[in-house]
């Protein structure tokens, strides 16, 4: 595995997670930074440089990017994200709202991440 490779995307995808969180204020912009880190995680999703990178993120101290980190680790490491969802979940604040949803559409078959 490319150690150079999982930095490089683990950094770009945190940036974006942080600065959709950062930008709740204005949702248009929060939108565009949700749907720019969407399509990266698609770019990388396949990959073990990608997987690894997003997977690394789940004990991130940003809420914001453990949320996305678990929901899209939910597609190789269930239990960690399952985990890491459930807690969030237990905090009742927003991220705690996403992550019930994101489990609950998961659970039920409902969850695509591959718009």
């Amino acid at each position: 595995m490319d150690e150079q490779r999982v930095a490089s995307v683990q950094a770009k995808y945190r940036s974006q997670v942080v600065e959709w969180s950062e930008s709740a204020d204005d949702p248009e912009h929060a939108n565009s930074i949700f749907r720019s880190n969407h399509e990266f995680y698609k770019s990388v999703r396949d990959s073990t440089e990608g997987r690894a990178a997003i997977s690394g993120l789940l004990g991130d101290p940003v809420e914001a990017v453990r949320l996305m980190a678990a929901t899209h680790t939910l597609a190789w490491d269930e239990l960690a994200a399952i985990d890491v969802l459930d807690d969030l979940r237990k905090r009742g604040n927003p991220s705690g709202v996403d992550a019930e949803y994101t489990l609950n559409s998961y659970r039920d078959g409902r969850l695509n991440l591959d718009w």
